[in-house]
């Protein structure tokens, strides 16, 4: 038996050799596949020596990898996961919205893998929801507050109560304005409220 080197093809190739020309009952069968290295279906690999900028230019911004990733993720797993997953995805597109691009990004380069990064993701949503909660409880107490410090005069005279509570809330008298009020005169431009009603 002879054996040949064949130029490369893009079919492959079959070839059936007899070990001997005169005996049918021995044979042995080759197989040999080659192919063009020109075929447009091969992927090309980029250069191992590509510079930050070029990587930066064609490579996706890290947040939207993720975002991808997370995605792909999502794709592949199923019941509670799947939903968890997708949370994760709808917290990170929020998270780009309140936080700078670059604290994101210092997220997603700390955390590594994907699983990691959506437990992340839902802690930090956990504690924004957390902080926003109180910060709802505090402005209603604070509004509480001043609706109870500043009442709206309604008109009726105001009760025993809130007489004794104001006369209680006054600072006290210096010896100079009681001086004042016992021996100072009003201004010409100041008429005291009489002490009785007038029709």
């Amino acid at each position: 038996m002879k054996a040949t080197l064949l130029p490369p093809s893009s079919a492959p190739l079959f070839l059936h050799g007899h070990s001997n020309p005169t005996s049918s009952t021995k044979h042995a069968s080759f197989a040999v596949c080659s192919s063009s290295r020109n075929q447009p279906y091969i992927p090309k690999l980029e250069p191992f020596s590509r510079t930050k900028f070029e990587r930066a230019l064609k490579d996706p911004p890290l947040i939207e990898k993720s975002e991808k990733e997370i995605l792909d993720y999502c794709l592949t797993v199923e019941g509670d996961e799947s939903y968890s997953c997708w949370q994760a995805y709808f917290e990170l597109k929020d998270l780009e919205k309140e936080s700078p691009k670059a604290d994101i990004e210092k997220l997603i380069l700390e955390t590594g893998g994907v699983k990691s990064l959506i437990g992340c993701l839902h802690g930090i949503a956990a504690g924004m929801q957390k902080v926003k909660k109180e910060e709802t409880e505090v402005s209603k107490d604070v509004k509480s507050e001043g609706e109870r410090q500043c009442p709206i005069p309604d008109g009726l005279p105001k009760t025993d109560d809130e007489l004794k509570e104001e006369e209680d809330a006054k600072m006290p008298d210096s010896p100079y304005t009681k001086l004042l009020r016992t021996m100072g005169r009003y201004p010409a431009w100041y008429s005291p409220a009489p002490d009785h009603q007038t029709d």
